[in-house]
């Protein structure tokens, strides 16, 4: 394992390549993102990682098949990495302790999944603000609405009608 630092704005994976390198980040943020380029290209945010978090993507890292999405610095990072080859080295005797990895992942997405179908704009924005209040500070509203499953607009509006509450 080897520690790096990057820039904010960074990208440290791109769509279509495969991932050859799991970062935990040591202090920093980043974002999952894929692009459109069908009709015009926009990027769309689908997963945050803060402090702690280990980055990789699903498919990915694990199966060595090409991403599907992109992954960027929000803000200067600390990461610390595992190259394919050393996680192949280690994976004999470590197997459960990355399951295990890999299960609370899957289930934070899965719980994201069901809240992003289940509960209000409101409730979203609430939930995220509670857990990750710090993200306001540097992801991009545009960013942080499509994660939500909402416009930039109605974001903005949610945001005026709480701050009045």
């Amino acid at each position: 394992m080897s520690e790096e630092s990057f820039k904010k704005g960074t990208k440290i994976l791109y769509q279509r390549e495969v991932q050859k390198r799991a970062w935990f980040i040591i202090k920093g943020s980043a974002r999952e993102f894929k692009e459109d380029q069908n009709n015009h290209p926009q990027e769309q945010t689908t997963w945050f990682w803060f402090d702690g978090d280990l980055i990789y993507t699903v498919p990915g890292f694990f199966s060595q098949d090409p991403v599907l999405s992109s992954v960027e610095l929000l803000e200067d990072s600390q990461l610390v990495y595992l190259k394919i080859e050393d996680y192949v080295h280690l994976k004999n005797g470590t197997a459960l302790l990355f399951d295990k990895i890999r299960d609370h992942y899957e289930s934070l997405r899965q719980q994201y999944y069901i809240s992003k179908s289940h509960l209000s704009g409101k409730e979203k924005y609430l939930q995220l603000f509670k857990v990750h209040p710090e993200l306001f500070n540097y992801a991009k509203q545009k960013d942080i609405a499509y994660f939500l499953g909402l416009s930039p607009n109605s974001l903005s509006r949610l945001r005026r009608t709480i701050d009045r509450e």
